[in-house]
């Protein structure tokens, strides 16, 4: 079946045809816009449709929440609507899910060279995965098997509050709080949460915060290069709190299909999550710390993964 899946978000849009069956996508003809060079979705749609055949289905993974049928994204000024589209393509059907919940379709059609194993664990056949995704905020979607396959289940996780776990943790929130008062895992957990970690960590030193890296992306550079130890600490307490909280979301509906970190943050550091941190952060729970070490834990590195979602949520 040939599908037309997209991935819509504040900055770009990826259009393309897939060839989908039963746990097996082929993306083609992929295209990449800048969303700031047209007026509306419609306007891309129709350029990338022109001369190719109609698509039998389409699913779009939005970035916003959305009832399946129409969203308002969160980071422009768009609002798409299924029935719009389907009035302007000729699709017979249209659906729209959160561009996290693609990644939650996609992890069935992860192969093995998409992903790197953190923790190989003892995998349950059917039972619900989890993955989660630090970016400008934090993605958490939960799977759980029905009918014969996984359905994605729409979650706010990253929104939970942040439970500091020691007493640098405790010190962290207490200089969170009075910016934000409520602490949720996301102000920690995404690339303006690594800088606010940077700038606790360089407060630890006795350093000035003020001094700070204005990038998160030159953060993760200088921790990687070695080159700027408060850099290196922040990095490394990234990566405790994502545990942390990776396996508190695992605990609560045993998320024994695995637990997968998605994104674009985590791939660029994956050396250091492969280090001590993120998996004693994992493990550290109490009575359940053994039974935490039996969940298979992968990082995904196949970038494509929510266009392939989308493109298996079309036919769903």
């Amino acid at each position: 079946m040939i599908v037309l899946c997209g991935d819509v978000g504040g900055t770009n849009t990826r259009l393309a045809l897939a060839d989908v069956a039963i746990n097996r996508v082929r993306l083609r003809e992929v295209a990449r816009y800048r969303n700031a060079d047209v007026q509306s979705l419609d306007q891309l749609l129709r350029a990338f449709l022109q001369g190719r055949s109609r698509p039998q289905a389409a699913c779009l993974a939005v970035a916003g929440p959305t009832d399946g049928r129409r969203v308002r994204l969160t980071n422009l000024d768009w609002v798409i609507d299924a029935a719009a589209i389907t009035a302007d393509t000729g699709i017979p059907k249209v659906r729209l899910v959160n561009d996290f919940a693609a990644v939650g379709f996609g992890l069935g059609v992860l192969d093995e060279a998409g992903r790197v194993v953190l923790q190989t664990g003892s995998p349950v056949a059917h039972a619900p995965r989890l993955a989660l995704g630090p970016g400008t905020g934090l993605g958490v979607v939960q799977t759980a098997w029905c009918e014969g396959r996984y359905q994605a289940i729409a979650s706010e996780g990253g929104h939970i509050s942040f439970a500091p776990a020691d007493a640098q943790q405790d010190r962290l929130l207490a200089s969170l709080r009075p910016v934000f008062g409520r602490v949720s895992v996301e102000r920690i957990l995404s690339g303006p949460g690594l800088m606010r970690l940077y700038r606790f960590c360089l407060q630890e030193t006795g350093a000035d915060p003020r001094l700070a890296t204005p990038d998160s992306a030159a953060i993760t550079e200088a921790a990687l290069r070695g080159s700027d130890p408060p850099a290196l600490a922040a990095l490394r307490l990234f990566c405790r709190i994502l545990g942390q909280t990776a396996g508190d979301l695992a605990l609560v509906a045993q998320c024994e299909g695995g637990v997968y970190l998605a994104g674009g943050i985590v791939p660029k550091i994956l050396p250091i999550l492969q280090g001590e941190d993120f998996l004693a952060g994992f493990h550290d729970k109490g009575r359940f710390s053994d039974w935490m070490r039996r969940l298979p834990v992968y990082v995904v590195l196949d970038e494509d993964v929510g266009l392939k979602g989308a493109a298996l949520a079309a036919v769903t």
